[in-house]
């Protein structure tokens, strides 16, 4: 039965919107079922750091409790991973893939495992799940507007009873943060114990200058993107959010920067969607890209590569 079978899913989306959260809530109810699980976190920066071995080692200190690893060969340490997992139900987590080799050499073979087992990769990049062959893909979405809500109550008023004119200006946080659960986490502790007055200088001062930890978050999307499509990423944040789609890739496809695989990437990667032929992006990142523009002179909007507000094209002239 497809149930006995060796299944891989994949959790998708942008940064910050709750894939490892979800994943999370997901190995918690389920890994009583398994013989043996790992929850392996943050998958990308263990590979950086110490390539697929590394990754194989925390395989098998947290499903078969090796602790003697370290005197093994890379081809050593593989033969252990396929002999030790055969035959056992399992249950992996890779938390935060962004390369497909992180996932292909693992030398976990799906017909040695026991019947039953899973793999749950999270990533913020489709192509990976598609190439690799996974059996299911959920792409996380934003927050509906109560659930939103709910979550920064939670944050921001915490047991207290809430100050009327801290909760007129709830909508507008909601507004701001357009259902990104980590930008409605961060912004409500930051909210919480101060005052209405204090809420709107805040709420100002996050329009211009969005909070590090969002920025820093959604960014890393961004770095790891090859140098058109982070021109692409630009001129969209700049220029042409909620554009025709046909119209957007001939003005780019005039700039030589290939729009036709770009903008693929760029949908991939949870950084834009398309709807009714047009090209959507959250205002987060929006305001993310036009941050990396304005940031090596924030005052000086002749330095600038794009100039996208009329005051500034008029001081530049």
């Amino acid at each position: 039965s497809k149930d006995d079978e060796f299944r891989v899913i994949g959790i998708w989306g942008m940064g910050g919107i709750g894939k490892t959260t979800l994943a999370t809530v997901l190995y918690d109810r389920i890994s009583y079922q398994f013989g043996a699980c790992c929850f392996i976190e943050n998958v990308s920066k263990i590979y950086r750091d110490g390539g697929a071995i590394a990754i194989q080692k925390q395989i098998l200190r947290q499903t078969v409790d090796e602790i003697n690893l370290d005197s093994y060969s890379p081809s050593e340490i593989s033969g252990i991973v396929s002999n030790r997992l055969c035959n056992r139900k399992i249950l992996v987590v890779l938390d935060n893939v962004d390369l497909l080799e992180q996932v292909q050499e693992l030398a976990i073979n799906p017909r040695l495992l026991g019947a039953g087992s899973r793999m749950v990769i999270t990533t913020r990049d489709v192509h990976i799940l598609k190439v690799y062959g996974v059996h299911a893909v959920y792409e996380v979405p934003l927050l509906n507007n109560n659930d939103a809500c709910e979550l920064f109550h939670r944050k921001a008023f915490k047991n207290d009873d809430p100050t009327s004119g801290c909760v007129r200006l709830t909508p507008e946080v909601l507004k701001y943060a357009q259902g990104l659960p980590l930008a409605v986490r961060v912004v409500g502790s930051f909210l919480c114990t101060r005052n209405a007055t204090q809420w709107r200088d805040a709420l100002y001062r996050l329009r211009n200058n969005p909070d590090n930890k969002i920025v820093d978050m959604l960014q890393v999307s961004f770095e790891g993107l090859h140098s058109e499509d982070k021109e692409i990423f630009l001129h969209i944040a700049c220029f042409f959010k909620g554009e025709k789609e046909d119209y957007v890739k001939r003005v780019l496809d005039a700039c030589g920067l290939h729009p036709h695989i770009g903008i693929q990437n760029l949908i991939e990667r949870s950084l834009i969607t398309i709807r009714n032929q047009e090209i959507h992006m959250h205002e987060m990142l929006q305001e993310l890209g036009k941050k990396i523009v304005r940031q090596q002179f924030p005052e000086e909007p002749g330095s600038w590569s794009r100039l996208w507000l009329y005051q500034d094209f008029h001081h530049v002239m």
